[in-house]
């Protein structure tokens, strides 16, 4: 008998569904089933409260994420299936399979064939359901490896008494669409709206932060009396959506990232709390408002930060290089190219006057407000050379040595710095896989708003405004 789990909120659809597909009777349970969502759409939490509350099915999770290229993908399957039949029947003598041995998906069937075949003894056939959450976002991934899996039911043993049934979470539907003419089930998990992320917040979250020690201590610092649970409850609740209508826009449905805010800035706004405002959310709002303007992360170091506390300030810990290789990222997508030799270049021997950069008419409207316009690498990092400080190589002492005039060079740790921005998401290419970042074809545009350049800009002692005066 399947069972549902009840802290969960907004997929009743989806668990029905997948209860339908996922059973303890090999001949009802599918080989192969995909669950598509995209990020922070609950595949994971859903499916794992699923197996909670049906502790009679046997299941093992993989992140292939993890695991960066599908040789140790291979090697995990039989790892993890492995294991997890040795805990279950402990008692059944069997024969260690050497997962490293298993280097090509032939080899994989061949290792499930062997240890499959070790428990040919039990009563009853069972389904072991193997669960790799985030199969599209492997590492070397090409067409033909996700045909392989889907047809390893095909090629094991089929009078076995365990049946392999693989679960693949995938978020982008591209990847689905691909594989189309396969008809594989697939369980379609849509994202939560602004609504459904409070719901879920206030029923996780509400009983922690009432039964909390600090907002006790200032309730009866404040001397509040005949304060019951219900209210206690409202104004946790009312916190909780202050915080998500505040920085929705900037986590998104991430319901962590949310959960880290409302960690954060509890303290805080529990200090806020009087005896007059308390049961009065908007006083209790106006008298916190600055809880819920910024971010209050920071560029710089703690250490160096601390004394300045309360200064709002939004900002991630980067390298002086990726600072300026961001900044000249946000120039080269907010400006166009026409006037960079005028403005970036420091030769004097240029032509001045309007003959270096034609009738200039100025824009209606600000480039600021547009979408970012694609770059190349060339460009960049000519505009990276303007405007990095070469005084910063000579201090650092790792770059000095290669210049022949005042400007830096772009060698491997420009690139590595690159890279690291490109991982943050603040820079991203025209293409998702198999990316070439040295390749001329390939283009590139800025993916952080205005706000956060000012702030990095701030942080080096550079006028980025400068360059968008006058607009």
């Amino acid at each position: 008998m399947i069972s549902y789990p009840e802290d969960v909120l907004f997929r009743d659809y989806q668990l029905k569904s997948v209860a339908a597909f996922v059973h303890g009777d090999p001949t009802i349970a599918c080989p192969n089933l995909i669950i598509q969502g995209n990020s922070s759409s609950g595949k994971t939490y859903v499916l794992q409260k699923f197996f909670e509350a049906n502790p009679s099915l046997i299941n093992a999770w993989l992140e292939p994420i993890e695991l960066v290229s599908w040789k140790p993908l291979l090697q995990a399957v039989v790892r993890s299936v492995q294991n997890k039949l040795k805990i279950l029947f402990c008692d059944l003598a069997h024969k260690e399979c050497d997962p490293l041995e298993v280097e090509e998906p032939f080899l994989l069937v061949k290792a499930l064939w062997n240890i499959f075949s070790q428990y040919d003894s039990l009563p009853t056939d069972i389904n072991f359901f193997l669960v790799l959450d985030g199969f599209d976002r492997l590492q070397d991934l090409d067409a033909a490896l996700f045909n392989k899996f889907i047809k390893f039911h095909e090629l094991i043993n089929t009078k076995s008494k365990i049946h392999l049934k693989l679960i693949y979470m995938i978020q982008d539907i591209a990847f689905v669409e691909r594989y189309s003419s396969h008809c594989l089930p697939m369980i379609v998990f849509p994202s939560y709206s602004i609504e459904q992320i409070i719901e879920i917040l206030i029923f996780t979250r509400v009983e922690q932060l009432v039964m909390s020690n600090t907002l006790r201590e200032r309730i009866i610092k404040q001397g509040v009396e005949e304060c019951t649970d219900e209210q206690f409850v409202s104004v946790a609740a009312n916190y909780i959506k202050l915080i998500v209508q505040a920085f929705h826009s900037y986590t998104g449905n991430n319901i962590n990232a949310l959960n880290d805010f409302i960690d954060f800035k509890w303290h805080s706004y529990v200090q806020k709390i009087t005896k007059e405002n308390i049961f009065d959310p908007l006083a209790l709002y106006r008298s916190s408002i600055n809880l819920f303007l910024t971010t209050d992360d920071s560029f710089v170091e703690d250490e160096d930060n601390r004394d300045n506390y309360n200064e709002p300030s939004q900002t991630y810990e980067l390298s002086a290089i990726s600072k300026y290789l961001l900044i000249a990222a946000y120039i080269c997508s907010y400006l166009g190219p026409r006037y960079d030799s005028n403005v970036f270049s420091r030769r004097s021997y240029l032509k001045s006057g309007r003959s270096s950069y034609g009738r200039r008419k100025k824009m209606e409207t600000n480039p600021r407000y547009l979408q970012p316009s694609l770059f190349h690498l060339e460009r960049l990092f000519a505009i990276f050379q303007a405007i990095f400080p070469v005084e910063r190589t000579t201090e650092s002492g790792s770059l000095a040595s290669l210049r022949e005039e005042a400007l830096i060079r772009a060698n491997v740790e420009v690139f590595q710095n690159l890279a690291e921005l490109h991982v943050l998401k603040m820079v991203s290419t025209t293409v998702t896989k198999n990316i070439d970042f040295l390749s001329h074809k390939t283009k590139w545009k800025v993916n952080v708003p205005w706000e956060i350049v000012l702030e990095v800009a701030k942080s080096v002692n550079f006028d980025i405004s400068q360059y968008f005066s006058g607009l």
